[in-house]
């Protein structure tokens, strides 16, 4: 059974590999704007996994605890993804396949930031930027990703880097539903150009803040 499971993992990623090239093979970046809207947010890719850096203004509104926890900072890095594989401090395949299809349950991880260039520094990111609707779109789904006791969010534990926390969240990860395909709703509700269903990887989510007309440069 096992071998099987490892089997239909395979596939799947080989299928969402597969959408992603097609479309990068048809939809070509388009060059960068240089009139920012109010707001630029990053889309952060890791290798396995996309997050978002969203400035904190609207977060905190929301979600005042993370004000409390995470004072002076101007900018979330935020993700959702699965309680057992997202926490580890070592990846296994074993764990990769229990989130994919038996899942214990889904964890937000917020890192707080101070210096969004710094934190930016080498690593796999594109800019966008967007107006107030957009933002505030984006926090309420943020916020609502929350899992809520007496109306404050869940400690789930440290963070695994840098001045982070986990908090429980609601929604059920699997094979499907993935921390990329959160990551892509997010962003789409925000206005860009996504599929989240077809958005099961940090490199197909990147793709497509990489190509879009939201795409805009960033004065550093």
């Amino acid at each position: 059974m096992f071998s099987g499971l490892k089997r239909i993992l395979l596939l799947l990623l080989t299928a969402t590999a597969l959408a992603w090239l097609i479309g990068s093979q048809f939809f070509k970046p388009e060059p960068p704007t240089s009139a920012p809207g109010p707001f630029t947010i990053h889309v952060v890719g890791n290798g396995w996994h996309a997050g978002l850096l969203l400035p904190a203004q609207a977060i905190n509104a929301r979600l005042p605890l993370l004000r409390q926890r995470f004072p002076g900072a101007s900018h979330y890095e935020i993700g959702w993804g699965d309680v057992g594989f997202y926490r580890a401090s070592k990846v296994t395949a074993g764990l990769a396949l229990e989130a994919m299809f038996a899942s214990r349950g889904s964890v937000m991880h917020v890192v707080a930031v101070t210096d969004v260039p710094h934190f930016l520094k080498g690593s796999d990111s594109a800019a966008l930027c967007i107006d107030d609707a957009a933002y505030q779109r984006m926090a309420s789904l943020v916020a609502d990703s929350f899992a809520r006791s007496a109306g404050k969010p869940v400690d789930a534990g440290p963070g695994i880097y840098g001045n982070s926390q986990f908090y429980i969240a609601t929604g059920s990860y699997n094979a499907l539903n993935t921390c990329n395909r959160w990551t892509a709703s997010i962003l789409e509700a925000a206005g860009l150009a996504i599929s989240p269903r077809i958005s099961l990887t940090a490199s197909s989510v990147l793709g497509a803040a990489q190509r879009s007309a939201m795409r805009c440069e960033v004065v550093r």
